[in-house]
Formats: structure tokens, sequence, C-alpha cells
């Protein structure tokens, strides 16, 4: 309610610097969009509308409208309200699979003129189309869909599940030669939405995913991991000595762990051979681990850093594997290479060959900073 009435506090001050004035009963604020194919090779777009008449029983409406363009769409979707539809608080526009495998650039063009959609707006895929996300019935969610959706993208730092993406640097990595973007995948589980994967995009075309797992990968490599929780499994005869009651049959010991820093660093390490180091540092708590262990033992200690690191060197190199398979340099390898590269300047067409055939080593350094009182 308290967002809600900030949200209504911001559209009167908005109006009030316009020329032409409306009443604020006479608006439909859109706050979230999707976009899907429809019959003919149309468009259909669904949006969650805040409104405030004084006789709605509802906050929030569910519109929908089909056109030959994303403006036809929505101007077929006002015919059906008795309010005008503005986009100025517009925080999140979803895209159907099918829809981003095809490309996302005339969408996100679109995007861009409408001066009343700010470029803060986050982006996102739907696993199949996005208009059953925006009809999520409200009993399956905390709130309004709109604010549910956008509150899934961006809950805030100590909450985050995935990189944020608004529209202007998913509009600018897409123009950047050497590397390509990513974007979540929204599906639903269980009748409510949630973060299901990693979109993974050449230019403005989806290529593959990665399970939402995989998320901290990424956002080590960005320097944006932080009190994240994950959880890794090692091999329990590689610690064993160090367990105090044995492996009690255990073949895997399960380990939770709070990451409380992690960074990324890629370097060129020869720029002929397409040879890279990337350098992975990350601090982490021990929250939890399935048998009793040495920890007051600094060997011991010291050899579960290198088992976790083991694992996550291991999956790093399974996702770069997959990048190349799929041509998707999302990690930003070409950026690299292109800054040590004679001009400075690096083509879309040389980097698509090049990049499948470039080596990386992976340099994962894993320090436990804190690890209290775990032993079960």
């Amino acid at each position: 309610m308290r967002k809600i009435t900030l949200m209504i506090l911001s559209m009167i001050l908005f109006l009030s610097s316009c020329v032409q004035t409306f009443q604020l009963e006479d608006l439909g604020i859109i706050t979230s969009r999707g976009v899907d194919r429809a019959d003919n090779n149309d468009i259909e777009i669904t949006m969650s509308v805040l409104q405030f008449q004084a006789n709605s029983t509802k906050p929030t409406i569910i519109v929908s409208g089909v056109g030959s363009t994303i403006k036809g769409a929505v101007e077929d979707a006002g015919k059906k309200v008795s309010q005008e539809l503005v986009p100025g608080k517009l925080e999140l526009e979803m895209y159907s699979r099918e829809l981003a495998e095809d490309g996302l650039k005339s969408y996100i063009d679109t995007l861009k003129r409408d001066a009343n959609i700010p470029d803060t707006v986050r982006l996102a895929v739907t696993e199949d189309n996005s208009r059953e996300i925006l009809h999520t019935q409200e009993e399956h969610i905390s709130t309004n869909v709109g604010e549910f959706l956008h509150g899934l993208v961006q809950p805030g730092a100590e909450q985050r599940l995935f990189p944020e993406v608004s529209l202007q640097k998913f509009a600018r990595i897409i123009n950047d030669e050497g590397i390509d973007p990513i974007l979540p995948i929204i599906g639903l589980r269980e009748e409510t939405p949630v973060i299901t994967g990693i979109a993974l995009f050449k230019d403005d075309k989806m290529k593959g995913q990665l399970p939402i797992k995989d998320e901290y990968y990424f956002t080590i490599i960005e320097g944006l991991t932080q009190e994240e929780l994950i959880e890794i499994e090692i091999p329990t005869d590689s610690v064993e000595k160090y367990l105090i009651h044995g492996n009690g049959g255990e073949e895997q010991l399960k380990i939770v762990l709070l990451i409380e820093k992690g960074t990324g660093d890629i370097q060129l390490t020869d720029k002929d051979k397409l040879h890279f180091d990337t350098n992975i540092k990350i601090e982490l708590s021990l929250l939890e681990i399935s048998r009793e262990y040495k920890l007051d033992d600094a060997k011991a200690l010291k050899k579960l850093e290198q088992e976790i690191e083991k694992v996550i060197t291991s999956r790093y190199e399974e996702i770069f594997s997959y990048l190349k398979e799929v041509n998707t340099d999302v990690f930003g390898y070409g950026e690299k290479y292109r800054i040590k590269k004679k001009g400075g300047k690096l083509s879309d067409k040389e980097w698509d060959k090049s990049f499948p055939t470039i080596h990386s080593n992976f340099n994962v350094n894993v320090n436990i900073i804190r690890h209290g009182t775990v032993n079960r």
C-alpha cells in the first residue's frame, strides 16, 4: 500500500507539470507488460494496469491488445478500458521465448524511442507466453501481479537472484562488440511466477539457457555477488581423514555456504592463440556441513577450500564449454581481446568466428573467512 501511495504522489507531481492535465481517475498506469506472437504474425501485448477509480474493486487490471506493432497492440488494448493507458511507471517488459529466439532488437528500439518509458525498465524472457504470467491469480502471490513481478527481478541487493538487466544495459550490450547479454527467464511453478533460468543471447537473439542455480557464476564475474547462499557437494572420501565420526556412509559431503564477496577478472594471456586467464576470488562463510568436521585444524580447513575450488572450477569450465557451443560471449572475453587488438576494433563477424576457438584457464581461489559452530 505504501508503494501504491508513493506511486500516486509521483503521478500527481508528473501530471501537475504537464500542459495537458488529466484526472488521476482517468488514467491507467502500466506497470508490467508482456509481448507475445499472435495469429497472422501479429503482436499481442498483455499489461498489468494500476487504476485509481473510486468504484474499482481491484487496484490493478489485466488488459490485452493485438496489432501489427507494439503501438498498435497498445491502442487496441486501450479500446477495452475507460482510461487513458500511460507507460510512465513501466517497470518490467517480458518477451516470449519465441520472440527472444527470433530477435528483440525491433522491440528494444521501440522502447528506446518512446520518451515516456524509462531506461530503467527491466527486461525478461518467459518460458512460454508472457500472457500466462500476467494472468497469475492473486491468491497465489502476496500482492498484485505487476508489483510481484517487479519485486522478482529487482528485489533489492540482499535478495537478488539475478544480475539486474535494464533496458539501457541490454540496448548497450547488444550493440557492443565482444560481449553478449543475458536475461532472466520467468516461468510458472505451482501457478506462481518464479525465475527459472538464464537466457543466453548472441546480440539480440536468444541462443541457449542455463539453470538459475548457476546465477552466481555470472554475478561473480561482474563483481556483484554479495551475501548469497550456495550449496555445494564434494566427495566425502576426499576429506575423510578430517571427519570426526567418519563418513557415515555418505558419498557426498553437503555444504551450505554464504558468499561474503566474489570478484572476477579476465586477462588475455596470448593474443595470437586467444588464450585467457579467468581469475575468481571468493570469500565464504561456512553455514552448514553434513558431517562433523575438524574446522579448528588449519590443514582440514585448507583441504575443504581446495575441494570447493575444484567444484566451482569444474562448473565454470562446463559453462564456458557450453557458451562456446552456442557462441554467446556473455562473460565478455571479446572485450578484453578488442582492447589489446591493434586499433581497438573488433567486428561481430570476426568474433563470431573466433570465440568458439578461445581457451581459458579458470583459477579459482576460495577463502573461508568464517565457519562458527556448524558441526552436526
